[in-house]
């Protein structure tokens, strides 16, 4: 019996409490305090005030009604007290998120359906379709793009905004006409040691005495060797520093990126079995050293000058 009563004071309380800040009803009387006194208006408006009182009030007519001890009392006020409170907290909280999201739709401007409508952070979009162009067509800021260390940071980017071809189609694409452009984005060493001919070298990751680093420049020389409407075929060593990369140009503003899986050096299970040939192991064309112009040196020591590709 006691829980029920607990339970009918918090919801009175938490009740009264909305009614008396936020009714309608009761505006012309919380104007008419305000006209006349500052305390009482901050009593009015305070909630932690209001739910403390009304619930005093009303374990004081449970008193009247059955009596109880100074302890039930003080029992009831609290428990009454800080449910109401926690109960208005959280439903204007629900409602601050409702009111927060935008009434149009950040890339078309239709009107959003509450029900239906895609909410990513702080924006809001009224359809797949416009959130997939947004994805496509953002710009994105450097610093989001690289985290402190240099190293390529995660995008979410529009779905199949890159594609994926094989090593053999690759060199397909690069025989059919001179557009398409081959990026190495695996370390100096690795390139140097064999390579898809006539490939650039533009490494994601440099391998130092410590292991793999970020290469800061990546995007630096990328953006000045490429125009963001170039034909790019992505590879590393098992295509798995080439999807980063190629979701890192995806994301900076180059709108033809293609990833080649299974890379130069071809997908390996536990065992060391190939499982997916890469362009060694299909048997293409391949070059050693570092070509004069296609080299990282080459490319690194020009990006001042915006010499390009």
């Amino acid at each position: 019996m006691a829980a029920l009563q607990i339970a009918l004071l918090t919801l009175l309380a938490a009740g009264l409490t909305r009614w008396l800040r936020q009714g309608e009803s009761t505006r012309s009387m919380r104007e008419w305090i305000e006209d006349r006194s500052q305390f009482l208006a901050k009593l009015v408006n305070c909630p932690h005030c209001l739910s403390f009182w009304l619930a005093v009030g009303g374990t004081s007519v449970l008193v009247a009604i059955r009596g109880m001890s100074l302890l039930e009392f003080a029992l009831f006020v609290l428990i009454g007290w800080r449910g109401a409170y926690f109960i208005n907290r959280t439903v204007d909280g629900r409602q601050e998120a409702a009111s927060a999201i935008p009434p149009e739709c950040l890339q078309c401007g239709d009107s959003l359906d509450r029900q239906t409508f895609i909410e990513r952070g702080s924006l809001a979009f009224c359809s797949p379709d416009c959130w997939f162009d947004y994805l496509r067509q953002r710009p994105i800021p450097r610093d989001q793009l690289l985290g402190a260390g240099g190293e390529i940071l995660r995008q979410e980017i529009y779905p199949m905004s890159y594609k994926n071809v094989t090593p053999a189609e690759a060199l397909q694409l690069l025989e059919e006409g001179e557009s398409h452009r081959y990026v190495d984005v695996r370390s100096i060493p690795e390139f140097q040691n064999g390579h898809p001919k006539g490939s650039f070298n533009v490494p994601v990751m440099h391998r130092e005495a410590a292991g793999m680093v970020p290469n800061p420049d990546f995007l630096t020389v990328m953006q000045v060797h490429f125009d963001q409407d170039t034909p790019l075929l992505i590879g590393c060593q098992s295509g798995v520093r080439s999807v980063r990369a190629a979701e890192a140009l995806v994301a900076s503003g180059f709108t033809q990126v293609t990833n080649v899986t299974g890379g130069f050096g071809g997908v390996k299970d536990q065992m060391g079995t190939v499982v997916v040939k890469g362009w060694f192991e299909e048997g293409l064309p391949v070059d050693y050293g570092d070509p004069d112009e296609r080299s990282y040196a080459a490319l690194h020591g020009q990006r001042q000058t915006g010499g390009g590709a």
